[in-house]
């Protein structure tokens, strides 16, 4: 499934221009330097979980264990944090001199880890009881090993109580501007899992890796105590304070439309379940890829202009805020285009150099690869939906996008439901390139919504440049897709394409001439993003 991180909105959109620009970068900095590690790191433990186990039941076993506490996260604390956590903990903690006010921050923050430990306890001990019906769920049918998913079930549902409360110190922290404790608890979380499975997968198996996510759920934990340090935390389960009523007022708005984001996850995971033994997996090897680009360009860029657009966001500006949600949308499109292109054509080249070997098979990659190709639309999709997601939240409207999820959900699952029909009476065979086809499309949809019902909020785009930087991107990276496909049949043709040296000239001696053919047609059609991205990225050397 695809996937982003939506940053943290900032509590006071006045808040940023008293920030300087010096404390601003250094922050998003460290921002950064994290979520590329922890991407990076990700990569690997894909690495190493498809060198031991492939794609085959253990590891879809795997991936249809750790569901429910990514479910569970993202459904509670994960989605309150941007949206209700961090803007009543920031109004707290504006001014740390002032003792009161910390005092309140320390019972508001005592009050949500007790409320979150008993509440998160007992659903754990709910879903621990009834592991084996909730695999025989999970699974989706006979293909897939219901005794494993059970076994691993109780092994990853605990980390629900610690994500959660690694959010909660998140939340915290962000307020307080204390970057470092949290930038790279994902990376530590990911560095756990390889370590499990390299240390005990000969003797635990796939057990290895989910205690790995047991242990690097409790390591997040951990890492962001220390930071805490100079808060009064009072441990209550005092739900009347008035910290606890802003939070859920914040938090009603989006919790329909996650709870239905959360379903359609799951129930896209039973059906790849169903699809084939080794479709669960699959989908996660594909996914793992798009994020590198969906998290490096367009959550980036988005970040980039939230506090600019959260600024310009009233109706007094909204010439300076349109302006600078298309120049964020162009240089997105701009950057994500060509690596969309590059990643078509390259998916097997690419598969294969990050996980065909061990378990991982040739038929493994060229299974993930049409997985790949079929997730692309989605990245191209994301790459409008997520700015415009930022835009509406900089304009302090939560509403219309849960409402448009939720459109786009709903006409996401009666497609499933209309390809498991025409499957059921043989008119055609749901494959798990359809399943991630229409994900792609919900997407589609979702940034299409959001385009024009944006417009209507704020008025048309026109004079802006978008459609002009769009033509042109599509021509020039057209050209590039035919300059790398012809390298890549090129290289394969004289290499071979099994080898891991021949997968690795392939996908770096393609990417690097489509890149200089896509550079070139950008200077010859003018296109001044790129320019201006040069530009940035002088004066940040300097």
């Amino acid at each position: 499934m695809l996937t982003t991180d939506i940053a943290p909105l900032p509590a006071d959109p006045e808040q940023a221009p008293r920030d300087s620009q010096k404390s601003i970068a250094g922050a998003a900095t460290i921002i950064s330097a994290g979520n590329l590690s922890s991407r990076v790191v990700g990569l690997f433990r894909e690495v190493a979980k498809s060198y031991f186990f492939g794609n085959g039941r253990s590891a879809s076993a795997f991936e249809l264990a750790s569901n429910p506490p990514s479910l569970f996260y993202d459904l509670l604390i994960g989605g309150m944090l941007s949206s209700a956590l961090v803007p009543t903990f920031s109004g707290l903690v504006a001014d740390e001199s002032d003792k009161a006010r910390m005092v309140e921050f320390g019972k508001l923050i005592g009050a949500l880890i007790g409320l979150a430990t008993v509440g998160l306890t007992a659903l754990v001990a709910l879903l621990w009881i009834f592991s084996e019906g909730l695999a025989l769920v999970l699974a989706g049918g006979p293909l897939q090993d219901l005794s494993l998913v059970s076994s691993l079930l109780r092994i990853t549902i605990p980390s629900i109580i610690f994500l959660n409360m690694s959010g909660i110190l998140t939340a915290a922290l962000y307020a307080r501007r204390r970057f470092i404790f949290t930038a790279f608890t994902a990376t530590a979380y990911n560095l756990t899992m390889i370590a499990c499975v390299v240390i005990f997968e000969r003797s635990l198996g796939i057990t290895a890796l989910a205690i790995g996510m047991l242990a690097g759920s409790i390591l997040q934990v951990l890492m962001q105590i220390p930071g805490m340090r100079g808060i009064p935390i009072r441990l209550s389960l005092n739900w009347r304070l008035p910290g606890i009523a802003q939070i859920i007022k914040l938090f009603l708005p989006v919790v329909i439309g996650l709870a239905l984001a959360q379903i359609a996850a799951v129930v896209s995971y039973i059906i790849a379940g169903h699809i084939g033994s080794e479709g669960p997996a699959t989908m996660r090897y594909a996914a793992q890829v798009i994020q590198f680009p969906l998290g490096m360009i367009v959550v980036a860029v988005s970040s980039a202009i939230l506090p600019a657009l959260s600024m310009h966001g009233h109706e007094k500006s909204l010439e300076a805020f349109k302006s600078t949600l298309t120049q964020g949308m162009r240089l997105v499109w701009v950057l994500i285009v060509p690596a969309s292109v590059g990643l078509y054509v390259l998916a097997q080249p690419v598969v294969a150099l990050l996980f065909q070997r061990g378990a991982f098979t040739a038929e493994s990659t060229a299974y993930t690869a049409l997985a790949l190709r079929a997730a692309i639309p989605g990245l191209v999709f994301a790459a409008i939906d997520t700015p415009l997601i930022y835009a509406f939240y900089a304009r302090s409207d939560t509403l219309t996008p849960t409402l448009i999820g939720l459109v786009s959900t709903v006409s996401y699952l009666i497609l499933l439901g209309v390809l498991s029909l025409l499957s059921e009476y043989g008119l055609h065979v749901f494959t798990l390139t359809d399943l991630i086809l229409a994900n792609s499309l919900k997407t589609g949809l979702d940034a299409c919504l959001m385009a024009i019902f944006l417009t209507r909020k704020v008025g048309g785009m026109r004079g802006f440049d978008i459609v002009p930087v769009v033509i042109k991107v599509c021509i020039a990276a057209g050209l590039m897709g035919l300059a790398v496909w012809f390298v890549m049949v090129t290289v394969q043709q004289a290499m071979g394409s099994v080898q891991f040296l021949a997968n690795a000239v392939t996908a770096v001696t393609a990417a690097l001439i489509g890149f200089g053919v896509y550079l070139l047609m950008t200077t010859l059609l003018k296109v001044k993003e790129l320019a201006f991205l040069r530009g940035l990225l002088q004066r940040k050397a300097r």
